[in-house]
């Protein structure tokens, strides 16, 4: 990694847009009026934060690479908040592989064995689900209303 193409960038990040292949920060640079988006691969999201989405309007400083003509992000940071190196947090190689774990399982066909092992943790006899079962039926159970309310775009008629 060339140092000259790197620069170090202080603001603060004025909002976090999320969708599934990549987060936009809207990061707003100290003293400028305007805002910049970086666009993080959620993937990468996850090991830049890996404690969570950062804290808006805080002053962060981040670090980016210029790549041909566009900016990639190496690093956001507080530099007023703890200092954590990434080879202490264990979790973080854990992290990725889920994620990659993610990426290749089909969610559709593990849902209904997903559905199942639910299914099969459930301790209650025959009766106490048929109880349940009742239960559930009176509580959703949408009381019969006698009351005419009349027309309510002419505001005639009806029994209040």
């Amino acid at each position: 990694m060339s140092q000259e193409n790197i620069q170090e960038v202080t603001g603060f990040i004025t909002g976090i847009t999320k969708s599934a292949e990549v987060n936009i920060l809207s990061f707003q640079e100290k003293g400028q009026p305007g805002a910049i988006a970086l666009t993080i691969e959620t993937r990468r999201y996850h090991e830049l934060f890996p404690a969570g989405d950062p804290i808006l309007g805080i002053e962060m400083v981040a670090v980016l690479q210029q790549v041909g003509k566009k900016l990639q992000v190496v690093s956001i940071y507080d530099p007023e908040g703890d200092c954590i190196a990434a080879d202490e947090v264990p979790e973080l190689g854990l992290l990725n592989h889920q994620l990659d774990d993610v990426k290749n399982t089909d969610v559709y066909t593990s849902l209904p064995a997903d559905r199942q092992k639910a299914v099969d943790h459930i301790d209650a006899s025959t009766s106490e689900l048929e109880e349940l079962a009742r239960e559930h039926d009176a509580a959703n159970q949408v009381p019969e209303s006698n009351t005419n309310y009349g027309d309510p775009v002419t505001d005639q008629g009806g029994n209040e």
